[in-house]
C-alpha cells in the first residue's frame, strides 16, 4: 500500500480532535484535587486506572474534541480542498463527531491504563505503542459509529501517531506539562 499527501490530508483531518485532545487533556492534571474515574479503587490489589484519569479530564476531553471540531466546521468553506488534482474524502465535522472523537480519545487512553496497571506498570511508565495507539484506536471506533473510516486513514495513522505522539510529549515534558518525555 502506498500512502499518498492526500490520503495524508484526509487522515489529519479526521484525527485533529483526537490529536488535540490527547495533547491538551495533561493540563487537567496541573489542577489539584481532580477526581478519579475508579474513585481510587482497585481490581485485584491494583488500582482500576489510577489517580492520573479523571473526570474533570474527561469532561474537558470532550469539550476540545468539540471545540477544535467546531472550529474545523467553520474553517472548512475556506480551505482549498476542492483545488485538490485527486478527489478528496474530506468528513464534514461537527460537534458531535468532535465529542465522538473526544470521547474516544479518552476512553481508547482508559483502556490503556487498565491493561498498564494489570500488568503492573505504574502511572507514567512507558509502555511502547500501548501509549501512543490506545487513544487513537479508540477516537477512530467512536467516530466510527458516525462516519465511515477508511482503512488507509487507520493504516497511516497507526504509522505516524507514534512518531507524533513522542514529539508531542518531549514538547509536553520541556515546557513541564508532562512528567515524563514519553
Amino acid at each position: 500500500m502506498i500512502f499518498t499527501l492526500w490520503i495524508l490530508i484526509e487522515s489529519i483531518w479526521i484525527i485533529l480532535p483526537a490529536y488535540a485532545v490527547n495533547g491538551l487533556v495533561p493540563l487537567v492534571g496541573l489542577k489539584k484535587n481532580n477526581h478519579p474515574i475508579d474513585f481510587g479503587k482497585r481490581f485485584r490489589g491494583k488500582p482500576i486506572l489510577g489517580s492520573g484519569k479523571t473526570w474533570e479530564g474527561l469532561a474537558f476531553g470532550c469539550f476540545i474534541g468539540i471545540l477544535i471540531a467546531s472550529i474545523e466546521m467553520l474553517a472548512f468553506p475556506y480551505l482549498p480542498f476542492d483545488q485538490s488534482p485527486v478527489p478528496l474524502t474530506i468528513i464534514p465535522m461537527y460537534p458531535i463527531l468532535g465529542f465522538m472523537l473526544g470521547l474516544g480519545t479518552i476512553i481508547g487512553d482508559m483502556v490503556g491504563s487498565f491493561i498498564k496497571r494489570r500488568i503492573g506498570l505504574p502511572r507514567g511508565a512507558i509502555a511502547p505503542l500501548l501509549d501512543q495507539e490506545d487513544f487513537l484506536l479508540g477516537a477512530l471506533l467512536f467516530a466510527s459509529f458516525m462516519v465511515i473510516i477508511k482503512i488507509d486513514w487507520v493504516l497511516l495513522l497507526v504509522i505516524i501517531t507514534p512518531i507524533i505522539h513522542l514529539i508531542a510529549n518531549v514538547i509536553g515534558f520541556k515546557i513541564r506539562v508532562k512528567k515524563e518525555p514519553w
